[in-house]
């Protein structure tokens, strides 16, 4: 009696793709950056520019909330020694219903930014060609 494991699986028909029926591959920009690095001049001048998703086939999509990590070094004075002291810091920040940072955000981003700092960009959602809220890759940039 052969076992049940031992039977073969049937072979998977292996049909050629086409161009139009390939799939979708999304990108997440901040504006004219995709991701990797950026140089401290152009971040503080994107700053205010929108969160764009954009498929292979060059269609943009409509981003609908979005959350921001902004990791910098900061310094301070320490009381007890007197010595300045750096350390890392994080500030994050969620948008719904928006494709922007805020004013506020943006304005904080430009006089700050500097090199070593790190952005990441994730939970990003967009409306895809059917209308459903879909997740974009994460976007991460460090400054140069």
């Amino acid at each position: 009696m052969a076992s049940f494991f031992a039977m073969s699986q049937p072979k998977k028909a292996t049909i050629p793709q086409t161009d139009a029926s390939a799939p979708l591959v999304f990108s997440s920009y901040w504006g004219p950056v995709g991701r990797g690095e950026a140089l401290a001049a152009h971040i503080a001048a994107i700053a205010p520019a929108a969160i764009l998703v954009r498929d292979n086939a060059g269609k943009l999509y409509t981003v609908n909330a979005f959350r921001i990590n902004y990791k910098f070094k900061s310094t301070y004075r320490d009381d007890e020694s007197g010595q300045t002291k750096t350390v890392s810091d994080l500030r994050v920040g969620d948008f719904n219903n928006t494709a922007q940072l805020s004013n506020a955000w943006a304005e904080s981003i430009r006089d700050n930014v500097k090199v070593g700092d790190t952005i990441l960009i994730n939970k990003i959602l967009f409306r895809n060609a059917m209308g459903k809220l879909q997740i974009a890759p994460e976007l991460k940039i460090v400054v140069r």
